[in-house]
């Protein structure tokens, strides 16, 4: 029987993902919060919309089926999940696997009731919940950078914490979904894994060693725990590095949406790296995002995979 659900590569066929249409709630963002709402600056929401609506037409014209939230929630949670506006970022709230769906804990409380937001919505899909994670666990999707299907790699310290590496690694090891898990500290000045890293195929990834090559990494199995640089580790596993520069990491050049078939979503500004994957063969599709990137996220950060060919 066909798989309805399960996401745990980059860069396998992607089938179905969860996505949030941005409305009036940007409207909330001004100059004296858009800190707490973790935005760079304000946005015109009409703008951010229309950046949104392009981007959910090239995955469709791509053949992915591209779920709204709104419509998989009750009129009510419809209308709390109007007001948030860090609910476009999909990928951090809820992670996919051939488990069901991990609820995850999101750091600020801008962010707290996404989670909620999202079960409800798995519910109504039909996914089972395989694990939450509870305080003082917090576990951002965007942290999670799967190196292949047997193996996630998980960002921690800025806005997910050791005790949400534990209860993922726990949950994804212990009912054997995968068979390593990476846990990678990240300096305090980055977000998110998945800014400075991505998995392109099973032999090539993006990299940025200013934020990578710091602190070595945690690989846990069934026969323990081993201390190594993340770079050596891929390096090792036959993964080619591709390095990311400063400006690309700051406009979120790393932060592609692979969706197979050498098929990768881009920013259009994202220049040099489009043209270097486009001489590897890879087919580039770029949208606009001048509104989208001042939110803080990228093509990966506003999609949540549900389906996943491996």
């Amino acid at each position: 029987m066909p798989a309805k659900y399960g996401a745990q590569t980059e860069y396998g066929k992607l089938r179905k993902v969860l996505m949030h249409r941005p409305t009036e709630e940007n409207r909330r963002v001004t100059p004296g919060n858009k800190d707490a709402y973790l935005f760079r600056d304000v946005i015109y929401w009409k703008s951010f919309q229309k950046e949104h609506d392009f981007y959910t037409d090239a995955l469709r014209d791509e053949g992915i089926e591209v779920l709204m939230l709104t419509e998989h929630l009750d009129e009510h949670h419809a209308h709390i999940a109007e007001t948030l506006p860090n609910m476009v970022y999909t990928r951090d709230n809820c992670l996919v696997t051939s488990l069901g769906a991990s609820a995850l804990k999101m750091a600020s409380a801008a962010r707290h009731v996404e989670s909620v937001i999202m079960e409800k919505a798995m519910d109504n899909l039909k996914i089972p919940i395989a694990n939450r994670v509870e305080h003082p666990g917090q576990v951002e999707g965007g942290d999670f950078v799967w190196l292949d299907k047997q193996t996630p790699m998980m960002g921690f310290i800025t806005r997910s914490n050791e005790s949400g590496v534990r209860a993922m690694r726990e949950t994804l090891l212990g009912k054997k979904a995968v068979k390593e898990f990476v846990a990678v500290p990240l300096p305090s000045f980055r977000v998110h894994l998945d800014g400075v890293l991505m998995t392109l195929s099973k032999d090539l990834a993006l990299f940025h060693e200013a934020s990578l090559g710091l602190f070595p990494c945690y690989i846990y199995n069934e026969e323990g725990v081993k201390v190594t640089y993340l770079r050596q580790y891929l390096e090792e596993k036959g993964v080619e590095l591709i390095e990311c520069n400063d400006t690309e990491v700051r406009m979120f050049g790393t932060n592609l949406l692979g969706i197979g078939d050498n098929k990768l979503v881009s920013y259009e500004w994202n220049e040099r790296l489009i043209e270097m994957l486009d001489d590897r063969g890879f087919d580039m599709i770029s949208i606009p995002g001048s509104q989208l990137s001042i939110g803080g996220g990228g093509p990966h950060c506003m999609t949540c995979p549900i389906l996943r060919e491996d």
